[in-house]
């Protein structure tokens, strides 16, 4: 019998986790309900495209990219729930020391296709893997 109740508890832990939630921020980014936590995302303006291997969730035909918090600045900035948002559609930005280019990614999210992001990285060997 312990082995049954210990299958169902996973089954249902797994169903749990399948479960996500959507709640709208400011329309630039989205809290999204995943593995029990809320978290970060972007809509994916390239869906299926991976830039650093992030979780991608797709929730009502829309794709989203989870946000690493520990791989961005802006993202932990966010979490902690930074006041003004600078960045929203069609927003023009000069992104300096992009770096791998996480935040940048998101950031080209949330400017969509009609904004324009020019990222710009001083290091050599950083910038070499930023264009792989």
């Amino acid at each position: 019998m312990m082995e049954k109740e210990t299958i169902e508890s996973i089954k249902e832990d797994q169903i749990q986790e399948r479960e996500i939630s959507l709640e709208e921020g400011n329309q630039s980014f989205f809290w999204i309900k995943s593995e029990g936590e809320k978290k970060l995302a972007t809509e994916n303006l390239v869906p299926g495209n991976q830039v650093y291997k992030e979780k991608l969730i797709i929730k009502k035909g829309v794709e989203y990219r989870l946000w690493d918090p520990f791989r961005s600045k802006l993202a932990a900035s966010i979490m902690n729930e930074l006041e003004e948002f600078p960045f929203e559609n069609k927003s023009k930005v000069l992104y300096l020391g992009a770096s791998t280019g996480t935040t940048v990614s998101h950031i080209s999210d949330i400017v969509g296709p009609s904004g324009i992001v020019f990222s710009v990285e001083h290091a050599s060997r950083v910038a070499r893997d930023f264009f792989r």
